[in-house]
């Protein structure tokens, strides 16, 4: 795709002020949540994360190790991912697991104790009671009597933790995996900028960022932190399609959709953005009308035929599965009495802070510089540049889940998937436009403070 952006090179002294500025920022926020004022959700809007009463103390040589390991990451990943590129990401997958395992050590719940609880991770229980077949065969009768997740998230979750038994019967080692299941998300969103903007330096800052992603370690080891997997893993299969043109992997991509709703319905609003990419590949005249058309129509198909075969061979209907969790996140609103105009402002507040300080900082600069300069608005639709095109889409994606208002709090654990795509333009902008390994170090670093902090201070998972 076409990488010029909006924006030209920064000078060197504007580029290290900028990213500076962003990152002293940031440590202001992280002072208030060290202070005890911040508040993620709304005393107003009856939700809110409550703080431990004492902070959790942790060992120095834990920090110490992770900056340390971002530092490999970083300095060393870029050096060696230019020539011995699937060594390389093999190691930073170890190095990003190993980082985020440690960095769960700041939060005083351990995994197992997290994996069995009904009140913080409600899946495991059901996965005990029930086999695959009766969850799906019996899920309208069954879901009632779940516990609380388990009874307003469609079945795939607990089938995951199905899954999980046949390897393991140890909620420890559950919870180990699904922090690696979830870092796999990484290496997938890394092949998906490589597909986008064919650079490997961006692609391996967008794996660290991901790795960093705030309301993800928040929420270790639920299975949310899970969700950007499924919906990336359609996204690269949709990048593969507009590079190689084989039917088969719209087939895939049905299927995999098809997964991901049966997982998560929520991700599916990310299509603005596959939207986003056709319009560029269009554009480009990368794709032809007839080939436009059966992007369109082979996934339709494919989904259809999957949703017809677990129908007929499980009796499970996704679309009634699906209507039974929209009302019952409608009734929840309503007897919780979660106000619109109250979350409407307070969910931009808590997904500022819980997507990463300086990524959203970037994000915001990154969308007035295309605005401001009227570069692309002035060209057609299908000319303006991919990055160009991605991030108005994603702010327009942002917009729509936010007028929704299906989320009235608590989106700090129910928008991690959407956090995921924010990763991307502050990869392309330190990449492209930034250029210096040190300062995007130091916008990490900033990233992995303030997870640090804030899993010590915030109580996220009540066990």
């Amino acid at each position: 795709m076409e990488n010029q952006s909006s924006l030209e090179r920064l000078p060197k002294f504007h580029a290290v002020s900028l990213i500076l500025t962003f990152c002293s920022i940031s440590a202001l926020f992280i002072f208030l949540v060290l202070s005890r004022n911040f508040i993620f959700g709304s005393i107003k809007g009856k939700w809110v994360y409550e703080y431990f009463g004492t902070t959790n103390r942790i060992p120095i040589w834990i920090p110490i190790i992770t900056f340390l390991l971002l530092g490999v990451f970083i300095f060393i990943g870029n050096n060696l991912i230019r020539n011995h590129e699937k060594l390389t990401l093999l190691g930073c997958l170890l190095v990003a697991i190993t980082i985020q395992v440690l960095m769960h050590r700041a939060y005083p719940t351990p995994l197992s104790k997290i994996v069995t609880s009904d009140g913080a991770n409600s899946f495991y229980t059901p996965a005990l009671q029930y086999t695959p077949i009766e969850i799906l065969s019996q899920y309208q009768e069954l879901a009632p009597s779940f516990p609380k997740h388990a009874r307003t998230n469609m079945p795939g979750k607990i089938l995951l933790y199905q899954l999980f038994n046949i390897f393991t019967e140890s909620p420890q080692i559950m919870g180990y995996m699904i922090i690696s299941i979830s870092t796999f998300g990484g290496l997938i969103l890394y092949g998906i900028c490589i597909r986008l903007f064919r650079d490997k330096t961006l692609a391996l800052y967008s794996f660290v960022l991901y790795t960093l992603i705030p309301c993800k370690l928040f929420f270790f080891p639920t299975l949310n932190t899970v969700t950007p997997v499924f919906i990336l893993s359609c996204m690269y299969l949709f990048l593969v399609y507009l590079d190689s043109k084989n039917n088969w992997l719209l087939i895939l991509l049905g299927i995999a959709l098809y997964i991901q709703f049966l997982f998560e319905p929520s991700p599916s609003v990310t299509g603005i953005l596959f939207i986003g990419i056709l319009l560029n590949a269009i554009g480009e005249k990368r794709i032809t009308m007839k080939q436009t058309l059966n992007v369109v129509l082979i996934p339709i198909f494919s989904f259809i035929a999957l949703y017809l075969l677990f129908l007929i061979v499980f009796s499970f209907d996704l679309n009634q599965a699906f209507q039974y969790i929209l009302k019952d996140a409608v009734e929840f609103n309503l007897e919780r009495d979660r106000n619109y105009l109250i979350w409407f402002g307070e969910n931009i507040k808590e997904f500022f802070y819980v997507a990463g300080l300086p990524v959203m900082m970037i994000f915001i600069y990154f969308t007035f510089s295309i605005l401001s300069q009227g570069r692309a608005m002035k060209k057609n639709l299908l000319h303006w540049s991919a990055i160009d095109l991605f991030v108005l889409s994603l702010l327009l994606t942002f917009g729509t889940v936010l007028l929704l208002g299906i989320n009235r709090g608590e989106v700090t654990r129910l928008w991690i998937y959407l956090a995921v795509f924010f990763q991307i333009p502050a990869s392309f902008f330190m990449a492209k436009i930034i250029k210096s390994n040190a300062l995007f170090y130091i916008l990490a670093a900033t990233l992995m403070a303030q997870s640090f902090i804030t899993l010590m201070k915030i109580n996220f998972l009540p066990v």
